[in-house]
């Protein structure tokens, strides 16, 4: 009997650069959309100190080492209960090191880096996303985590996600400037005025067009259930589809993921 013929396609690779935030929702939801089924996840913490004074007045690799190998095992547990097969990798306390140490063993389709929001990151203060954007030729995605909103999300948030976890899902992509991100990052989506339309927030399902916009702009992406999605629909826009969502619904089923690069 002959195979299908997608039964012996290799399953999607997916590299997960992180540190405090490896097995954070976020990264795990993100990383479980891009890879499908059967996806293949490497997850790489680098083994870092704590501060920059700690990294040169200490030797004590061991405890950065043990402190990383455990990240690592929440990570693994995190990914493998999303049905992902998952391994994790000491690296390099440089990001970028570690990251090209494991391209050496791991060949992704893509690569996920996750920070923390640009207010507290040191790897966007070294400009670590730019710099793997710049010398990989490979799709890489920043996943910006805020751990004290995953920490203090309500239960009732926690039961929607869950009884809504099960219906499919639609991708929606919103472009803002930089200012606008960080107020997005900070407390979520506000409703702007729409002449002739309802105030809400603009989306579309496919990714903006953003490189000759002239000024820096960050792209947020939000998995919504898609019958919900579908009453929101407002018309076509060259292939994709325009939706115009009320601020509150989005923010039920974020944090958003940010798609572009704080760094700037």
């Amino acid at each position: 009997m002959e195979s299908s013929p997608g039964s012996w396609a290799r399953p999607r690779r997916i590299l997960v650069v992180a540190n405090e935030t490896c097995a954070a929702q976020g990264v795990v939801d993100e990383v479980r959309y891009r890879a499908g089924e059967r996806g293949e996840v490497l997850v790489v913490a680098p083994a870092l100190a704590r501060t920059r004074l700690e990294h040169w007045l200490t030797s004590d690799l061991e405890r950065r080492q043990a402190e990383a190998g455990t990240r690592l095992e929440s990570s693994i547990a995190a990914f493998a209960g999303a049905g992902l097969n998952a391994r994790g990798h000491l690296g390099d306390a440089d990001p970028l090191q570690a990251l090209d140490d494991a391209l050496r063993i791991f060949e992704p389709d893509e690569v996920v880096i996750s920070t923390h929001p640009h207010h507290r990151s040191s790897w966007l203060e070294r400009n670590v996303v730019r710099r793997a954007r710049e010398r990989y030729d490979l799709p890489i995605t920043h996943v910006v985590v805020d751990l004290e909103h995953e920490r203090t999300t309500p239960d009732a948030d926690v039961r929607h996600r869950a009884m809504t976890g099960g219906a499919r899902r639609v991708r929606l992509f919103h472009a803002s400037d930089y200012d606008e991100a960080m107020a997005i990052q900070s407390s979520g989506f506000r409703d702007r005025p729409s002449p002739g339309s309802p105030s809400g927030v603009w989306l579309t399902d496919r990714p903006p067009v953003t490189e000759d916009a002239g000024d820096a702009w960050v792209v947020f992406a939000v998995d919504v259930p898609e019958d919900v999605v579908s009453a929101y629909e407002r018309g076509a826009e060259g292939e994709a589809r325009r939706y115009l969502l009320p601020a509150e619904l989005l923010n039920r089923h974020g944090p958003p993921v940010a798609e572009g690069d704080w760094s700037e």
